[in-house]
Protein backbone atom coordinates (compact mmCIF):
# COMPACT_ATOMS: atom_id res chain seq x y z
CA UNK A 1 0.00 0.00 0.00
CA UNK A 2 3.16 2.32 1.09
CA UNK A 3 4.54 1.47 -2.28
CA UNK A 4 1.33 2.72 -4.43
CA UNK A 5 0.95 5.67 -2.57
CA UNK A 6 4.50 6.67 -3.00
CA UNK A 7 4.17 5.75 -7.02
CA UNK A 8 0.23 8.12 -7.19
CA UNK A 9 2.62 10.66 -5.07
CA UNK A 10 5.44 10.24 -8.03
CA UNK A 11 2.61 10.74 -10.56
CA UNK A 12 0.97 13.77 -9.41
CA UNK A 13 4.63 15.91 -8.86
CA UNK A 14 5.93 14.62 -12.40
CA UNK A 15 2.15 15.49 -13.64
CA UNK A 16 2.36 19.04 -12.36
CA UNK A 17 5.91 19.82 -13.38
CA UNK A 18 6.42 21.10 -10.25
CA UNK A 19 9.64 22.53 -9.16
CA UNK A 20 11.32 22.88 -5.14
CA UNK A 21 13.07 26.22 -4.39
CA UNK A 22 15.19 25.45 -0.77
CA UNK A 23 17.92 27.03 1.30
CA UNK A 24 20.45 24.52 3.03
CA UNK A 25 22.44 25.08 6.06
CA UNK A 26 26.28 23.83 5.88
CA UNK A 27 28.02 22.95 9.65
CA UNK A 28 31.48 22.01 9.95
CA UNK A 29 31.37 20.07 13.08
CA UNK A 30 35.61 19.25 12.96
CA UNK A 31 38.27 18.88 10.25
CA UNK A 32 39.31 15.72 8.48
CA UNK A 33 43.66 14.81 8.63
CA UNK A 34 45.75 14.47 11.24
CA UNK A 35 45.15 17.89 12.78
CA UNK A 36 41.40 17.20 12.80
CA UNK A 37 39.71 19.21 15.37
CA UNK A 38 36.69 20.90 16.35
CA UNK A 39 35.90 23.98 14.56
CA UNK A 40 32.54 24.63 14.76
CA UNK A 41 33.17 28.06 16.68
CA UNK A 42 35.67 29.17 14.02
CA UNK A 43 34.05 28.44 10.49
CA UNK A 44 30.88 29.90 10.69
CA UNK A 45 27.72 27.85 8.83
CA UNK A 46 27.24 28.15 4.96
CA UNK A 47 24.20 28.57 2.98
CA UNK A 48 23.14 27.13 -0.60
CA UNK A 49 20.62 27.79 -2.52
CA UNK A 50 19.04 24.71 -4.02
CA UNK A 51 16.45 24.10 -7.54
CA UNK A 52 14.96 21.33 -8.72
CA UNK A 53 12.61 20.59 -12.07
CA UNK A 54 12.42 18.12 -14.85
CA UNK A 55 14.92 16.01 -13.00
CA UNK A 56 17.88 18.45 -13.06
CA UNK A 57 19.20 20.44 -10.02
CA UNK A 58 21.84 23.11 -9.13
CA UNK A 59 22.96 23.90 -5.69
CA UNK A 60 25.13 26.89 -5.44
CA UNK A 61 26.70 28.67 -2.17
CA UNK A 62 26.03 32.03 -1.11
CA UNK A 63 29.18 34.00 0.14
CA UNK A 64 29.18 35.71 3.34
CA UNK A 65 32.57 34.97 4.85
CA UNK A 66 35.95 35.83 3.68
CA UNK A 67 38.87 33.42 4.31
CA UNK A 68 41.10 34.70 7.36
CA UNK A 69 44.40 34.29 8.69
CA UNK A 70 45.22 33.82 12.25
CA UNK A 71 48.82 34.60 13.46
CA UNK A 72 50.39 33.83 16.38
CA UNK A 73 53.60 32.75 18.01
CA UNK A 74 55.60 30.19 19.85
CA UNK A 75 59.01 30.15 21.44
CA UNK A 76 61.30 27.28 20.71
CA UNK A 77 65.10 27.08 21.96
CA UNK A 78 64.75 30.86 22.79
CA UNK A 79 63.82 32.10 19.25
CA UNK A 80 60.28 33.23 18.49
CA UNK A 81 58.08 31.95 15.87
CA UNK A 82 55.32 32.69 13.75
CA UNK A 83 52.53 30.17 13.52
CA UNK A 84 49.40 30.40 11.17
CA UNK A 85 45.90 28.83 11.00
CA UNK A 86 44.23 29.54 7.92
CA UNK A 87 40.78 29.42 7.28
CA UNK A 88 40.24 29.92 3.34
CA UNK A 89 36.57 29.82 2.14
CA UNK A 90 35.55 29.32 -1.52
CA UNK A 91 33.98 32.40 -3.23
CA UNK A 92 32.20 29.62 -5.61
CA UNK A 93 30.71 26.39 -4.98
CA UNK A 94 28.25 25.45 -7.41
CA UNK A 95 26.88 21.49 -8.24
CA UNK A 96 25.04 20.83 -10.98
CA UNK A 97 22.98 17.42 -11.52
CA UNK A 98 21.15 16.08 -14.44
CA UNK A 99 19.38 12.64 -13.41
CA UNK A 100 18.48 11.87 -15.95
CA UNK A 101 21.83 10.85 -17.82
CA UNK A 102 23.33 10.69 -14.22
CA UNK A 103 26.12 12.89 -14.49
CA UNK A 104 27.34 15.69 -12.36
CA UNK A 105 29.39 19.03 -13.02
CA UNK A 106 30.92 20.99 -10.43
CA UNK A 107 32.38 24.48 -10.99
CA UNK A 108 34.32 25.73 -7.66
CA UNK A 109 36.52 28.93 -6.98
CA UNK A 110 38.79 29.41 -3.85
CA UNK A 111 41.73 31.82 -3.74
CA UNK A 112 40.45 33.32 -7.15
CA UNK A 113 41.97 29.95 -8.55
CA UNK A 114 39.09 28.07 -11.02
CA UNK A 115 38.25 24.37 -10.83
CA UNK A 116 35.99 22.47 -12.99
CA UNK A 117 34.78 18.61 -12.60
CA UNK A 118 32.69 16.48 -14.43
CA UNK A 119 31.62 12.98 -13.74
CA UNK A 120 29.15 10.35 -12.99
CA UNK A 121 27.21 10.69 -10.25
CA UNK A 122 28.48 8.64 -7.50
CA UNK A 123 25.57 5.23 -6.60
CA UNK A 124 25.73 5.29 -3.06
CA UNK A 125 24.37 1.80 -2.37
CA UNK A 126 21.68 3.44 0.33
CA UNK A 127 21.13 1.19 3.48
CA UNK A 128 17.69 2.09 4.45
CA UNK A 129 16.60 2.01 8.18
CA UNK A 130 13.62 2.39 10.30
CA UNK A 131 14.23 5.19 12.07
CA UNK A 132 12.54 8.66 11.28
CA UNK A 133 12.45 12.37 12.49
CA UNK A 134 10.90 15.49 11.91
CA UNK A 135 12.60 18.66 9.80
CA UNK A 136 10.93 21.05 8.55
CA UNK A 137 7.54 19.98 9.26
CA UNK A 138 8.34 16.70 7.03
CA UNK A 139 8.26 13.02 8.18
CA UNK A 140 11.75 11.91 6.88
CA UNK A 141 13.50 8.44 7.14
CA UNK A 142 16.67 7.51 7.46
CA UNK A 143 19.71 6.03 4.84
CA UNK A 144 22.91 5.61 5.06
CA UNK A 145 25.97 4.75 2.78
CA UNK A 146 29.76 4.06 3.38
CA UNK A 147 30.73 5.75 -0.26
CA UNK A 148 32.38 8.31 0.67
CA UNK A 149 35.35 9.65 3.06
CA UNK A 150 33.50 9.79 6.33
CA UNK A 151 30.00 7.44 6.90
CA UNK A 152 27.17 9.33 5.13
CA UNK A 153 23.82 9.60 6.97
CA UNK A 154 21.07 11.11 5.03
CA UNK A 155 16.99 11.55 5.82
CA UNK A 156 14.94 12.14 3.12
CA UNK A 157 10.98 13.12 2.71
CA UNK A 158 9.15 10.60 0.54
CA UNK A 159 6.40 13.18 0.84
CA UNK A 160 8.62 14.83 -1.93
CA UNK A 161 8.98 11.90 -4.39
CA UNK A 162 12.22 13.25 -5.84
CA UNK A 163 15.12 11.45 -5.53
CA UNK A 164 17.64 13.74 -5.25
CA UNK A 165 19.05 16.52 -2.49
CA UNK A 166 21.70 18.62 -1.95
CA UNK A 167 25.59 18.97 -3.95
CA UNK A 168 26.40 15.27 -4.12
CA UNK A 169 23.54 13.45 -3.04
CA UNK A 170 20.83 11.83 -4.52
CA UNK A 171 19.63 8.46 -5.23
CA UNK A 172 16.71 8.29 -2.45
CA UNK A 173 12.82 7.69 -2.71
CA UNK A 174 12.80 11.68 -1.62
CA UNK A 175 13.92 14.14 -1.22
CA UNK A 176 16.88 14.69 1.27
CA UNK A 177 16.56 17.40 3.68
CA UNK A 178 19.60 16.32 5.95
CA UNK A 179 23.11 15.28 5.32
CA UNK A 180 25.44 13.89 8.40
CA UNK A 181 28.98 12.91 6.98
CA UNK A 182 30.50 11.35 10.13
CA UNK A 183 30.95 13.65 13.02
CA UNK A 184 32.62 16.17 10.51
CA UNK A 185 29.78 17.91 8.39
CA UNK A 186 25.83 18.40 8.90
CA UNK A 187 23.71 19.78 6.33
CA UNK A 188 20.51 20.50 6.88
CA UNK A 189 17.44 22.31 4.67
CA UNK A 190 16.03 25.60 6.67
CA UNK A 191 13.37 26.06 3.62
CA UNK A 192 11.53 24.78 1.09
CA UNK A 193 8.55 25.87 -1.58
CA UNK A 194 7.09 23.45 -4.00
CA UNK A 195 5.07 25.30 -6.66
CA UNK A 196 4.11 24.69 -10.37
CA UNK A 197 6.09 28.02 -11.20
CA UNK A 198 8.36 27.00 -14.30
CA UNK A 199 12.35 26.93 -13.67
CA UNK A 200 14.80 26.41 -16.21
CA UNK A 201 17.81 24.64 -14.92
CA UNK A 202 21.06 26.09 -16.80
CA UNK A 203 24.65 24.10 -16.43
CA UNK A 204 26.82 26.89 -15.01
CA UNK A 205 29.62 28.12 -17.06
CA UNK A 206 33.12 25.54 -17.48
CA UNK A 207 35.77 28.09 -16.57
CA UNK A 208 38.52 25.55 -17.01
CA UNK A 209 39.05 22.29 -18.67
CA UNK A 210 37.07 19.74 -16.08
CA UNK A 211 38.71 16.59 -14.38
CA UNK A 212 37.22 14.48 -12.12
CA UNK A 213 35.55 15.19 -8.80
CA UNK A 214 37.59 13.19 -7.52
CA UNK A 215 41.18 14.79 -9.32
CA UNK A 216 39.41 18.36 -8.23
CA UNK A 217 39.40 17.99 -4.88
CA UNK A 218 43.04 16.48 -5.17
CA UNK A 219 43.95 19.32 -7.06
CA UNK A 220 42.48 21.97 -4.63
CA UNK A 221 44.19 20.87 -1.83
CA UNK A 222 47.59 20.72 -3.61
CA UNK A 223 46.58 24.65 -4.34
CA UNK A 224 46.15 25.35 -1.00
CA UNK A 225 48.86 23.76 -0.16
CA UNK A 226 51.41 25.19 -2.27
CA UNK A 227 49.99 29.12 -1.18
CA UNK A 228 50.11 28.00 2.44
CA UNK A 229 51.64 30.42 4.38
CA UNK A 230 53.38 27.49 6.32
CA UNK A 231 55.14 26.11 3.21
CA UNK A 232 58.30 28.64 4.00
CA UNK A 233 58.64 26.26 7.02
CA UNK A 234 58.73 22.76 4.80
Amino acid sequence: MNRYILFLLLIAFQANSQSIKATYTEKILKTIGKDSRNNSNEIKPKTFTYYYADKKSITELIPSQKSSIDTSHVEIGGRKLETYHQIVLPTINITFKDLNNKSIRKEYTISDKDFSAEDKLTEYEWTFADETTIINGYTCKKATSTKSLAPITAWYAEEIPVNDGPGLYWGLPGLILKVELGEYTVVTVDKIIISNENIEIKEPEMKTRPVSIRQMYKDTKTYLDSISPLTKYK
